[in-house]
């Protein structure tokens, strides 16, 4: 008996980790102290790019790092959002870890994925962050 409760309990914390999109109406926004870059209008050309944080357990306590040319935007907990304004053009936009103790990495340039992305004057492009159940840091369009 006890096998087959653990064997049901299984799917249901594999599940409690999994991580979800967020909608944009339903993000709340990156709070301003970490904001770091790149969160205000500019003057010029520009083009917007939204960045939501999946929601759910796995990665939770942990922030994740945005990146946008090798500079930290900002640090987003689960479901949070952020529009970063930035000039056309080629950029690149990674997603790492950030923080201390158990959120920390001793090399975090190692763990960071990037990936390019072009932005267009007077346009605005969506972007979702998330933390696979391997750990991996993902960056990658969305359409929520």
């Amino acid at each position: 008996m006890k096998r087959f409760a653990v064997f049901c309990l299984i799917p249901v914390l594999v599940a409690a980790c999994a991580t979800s999109p967020v909608a944009l109406t339903d993000a709340k926004p990156v709070p301003a102290d970490r904001v770091f870059a790149y969160g205000q209008p500019i003057e010029g050309p520009s083009g917007q790019l939204v960045v939501v944080r999946d929601q759910g357990a796995f990665g939770a306590p942990c922030p994740i790092a945005l990146y946008v040319d090798g500079v930290i935007a900002a640090h987003f907990r689960t479901s949070e959002v952020l529009t970063v304004h930035l000039t056309p053009g080629q950029h690149v936009i990674g997603a790492g870890p950030s923080g201390s103790g158990m959120c920390s990495w001793s090399n975090e340039a190692a763990h960071r994925r990037e990936i390019a992305h072009t932005v267009e004057a007077a346009t605005q492009a969506k972007m979702r962050l998330s933390i696979t159940q391997q750990g991996l840091y993902q960056i990658t369009p969305t359409g929520f």
